[in-house]
This record gives structure tokens, sequence and C-alpha cells, in this order.
């Protein structure tokens, strides 16, 4: 008996009637080409956009310094009000808004990247830091100081500026960019972290600020929008699933025919010409002896099935769409070929 509960089970797990994934949720977050899917915490980029007027950090090292972020808060909002009487019925009046501060990790690398760029921030505000060890040991008490500066003392005085100009925290999905802008960010509290004997757990800086206001952007990855993303020490190798990685012998499925010519087309209308005539070989060769009628109806048949089924079709289907041809009209061909986060985001 019970060997045909469980020939029973594995019928309907290879057939998919009974066992499958919710209507509902399969509708909600996969329909619409995954419109309403959620965000991933763990698809993200920060900037950290310093001061070049006072900053010692070159520009490739500012990037590494948001690649180093391990974990981030987002901003968060408290709105403070009062409550007022109106014959005994409650009116409550907004007053003013407050921003939380942000806290964030950083790894402690072994270059000293984001130990240096502290370093940096409190050697621009602190004076403390200009002296040596034996200014320390000095007896100063009742007597004439041989150092005068010591404490908060911007190196340009009263004309000090803001050190860090903005910190961009980016939510990644879809190929979009959700993007939160904290506006002149002041460091309240930075942590080195700690040892411990007996662990193997990596080493972290954790960093607070305070900032001024909140801005708020969005739009596709591959507009170039995202600062520092991209630039350095990424894939920028085409994926396998796109015809300039290879392509598929699919027809309508992720880099087959029609996905192939949808991104020769692009990459041709955006000036992009030795990507277009690659794309072009790599699908032609792909479909150079294959029986096109027999591929056609196999995944007719198949898609067929899954509608049938409830399955959503949208995933496993290529239709170009307005954004992707706006896309391929754009003049961002430099970053068209980036397998971004394998493709996922």
């Amino acid at each position: 008996m019970l060997g045909g509960i469980f020939n029973q089970f594995l019928k309907q797990l290879s057939s998919g009637d009974e066992i499958r994934d919710w209507r509902h949720a399969s509708r909600l977050f996969v329909d619409s080409l995954y419109r309403l899917s959620p965000k991933i915490g763990s698809l993200y980029h920060v900037f950290v956009d310093l001061n070049e007027q006072v900053t010692a950090v070159d520009s490739g090292s500012q990037i590494e310094i948001g690649m180093m972020a391990k974990r981030v808060q987002l901003p968060s909002f408290q709105v403070q009000t009062q409550t007022h009487n109106a014959y005994n019925r409650k009116n409550i009046q907004q007053e003013r808004i407050q921003y939380a501060p942000v806290t964030m990790a950083f790894h402690d690398d072994s270059a000293d990247l984001v130990r240096k760029f502290w370093y940096d921030y409190y050697s621009y505000y602190y004076r403390d830091s200009d002296h040596v060890e034996s200014s320390y040991h000095q007896d100063h008490k009742y007597k004439q100081r041989q150092q005068q500066n010591w404490g908060f003392t911007p190196l340009q005085g009263g004309d000090a500026q803001n050190y860090i100009k903005a910190i961009r925290i980016y939510s990644l999905h879809q190929k979009a960019f959700s993007s939160y802008i904290l506006m002149r960010p002041t460091i309240t509290n930075f942590t080195h972290g700690e040892h411990t004997a007996g662990e193997y757990v990596p080493v972290e800086h954790t960093m607070t600020v305070e900032y001024e206001t909140v801005l708020y952007e969005q739009g596709p990855v591959n507009a170039g929008q995202v600062v520092g993303f991209g630039e350095l020490h990424y894939d920028k190798g085409p994926s396998p699933l796109t015809a300039l990685g290879g392509g598929t012998t699919s027809i309508l499925g992720p880099g087959g025919l029609v996905d192939g010519i949808g991104s020769v087309t692009s990459n041709f209308s955006s000036g992009n010409f030795g990507a277009a005539g690659l794309g072009a070989l790599r699908t032609f060769s792909n479909f150079k002896n294959a029986d096109l009628k027999s591929v056609a109806s196999g995944e007719l048949a198949q898609t067929a099935t899954n509608v049938l089924k409830g399955r959503n079709t949208q995933s496993s289907i290529f239709v170009p769409t307005r954004s992707s041809i706006q896309d391929g009209l754009s003049k961002s061909s430099s970053t068209s070929s980036l397998n971004i986060l394998g493709g996922n985001n």
C-alpha cells in the first residue's frame, strides 16, 4: 500500500496536476515579467561620493570602498506630530521630519582601503592625528602647550567643506535600480571591530552616519546611472544565454533566434557594429543546420502544455518590449553586454 501511495505521489509530481506552485502567488509575483516580485536584500551597490577637493582617496579606491560594504541599512524617517483636541475630536498635526541615522558595515580588507578612508576623514577634521606618540608623553598640565591645535579643527578652518558629498545606496532588481541618496552625511560613529581568539570570522568596520535629507532615483542599470557599478572587478563577459555569449538553439527562449535578432538590431541601432556582427554570426551558426519547423513545433507544444497546466510562460519566452528597444536605441552600448550579477537582477 505504501508503494502505491509513493508511486501516485511520483506520478503527480511528474505531471504537475496536483503538486505545483500556488496560482495566486505565481500570478502575483511572476506574471507581467516579474513586475511585482520582491527585491532581494543581497542585490545592492554602494557608492561613497567623496569631495574631490579635500579627499586624498583616488577615484578607483573610492569605487572599491562601496564594494567593501557587506551590510547597509536603508534610510528611515520619524515624523513628529502634535495632537490637538477640537471638541474632543483628535486632530493630528505634522510638525517636522527627522532622518534616522544609517549604519553600514564594511569588510576590513587586507589593503586597508576602508581604514585609510576613515583615517583620511579623521585627519581632515581632527588635529589629534597630526601629533606623534612622543607629543602625548610630554608634561602639559599648567604649562605652555608645545602643540596648539587639538580636537575638531578642520584643515580649511572656518571654510571647511563636507568631506562626504553623498552616500548612494542602490537596490538592484530586474536589471533596474532604485536608489537612496543620503545628502551631506556626517560620520557619528566608526568602529574598527574586534578580534576573538578561536573564531574564524572576518573582521569588519562599522560606520554610522547622519545626513541632511534623502533623494530618490530609479532607472535601468545599463543606462550608466548606477555610479561606480560595473567599472572595477566585474565580469563583463556576455552571458551564454545571449547571442554574444554563444546563444541557444531555441526560437522563442533566451538566447534563441528571436532574442538574437533583437540583440543584433539593438547593437546595430546603437552603433555597436562589432557586437552586432558577432551576434549575427553566432545566431546564424546555431541555426545553420537546424530544423526550424521541428524546433518551433516542440516549443509551441511545450508552451501549450504549460498554459493548460496554469504555468506562467513569460519567463521562458523572449518578446521584444518597448524598454528593450529603447535600451538598444540609447547610446549605452559600452554596458549593454555586461553580465549583471548573472543576469538575475
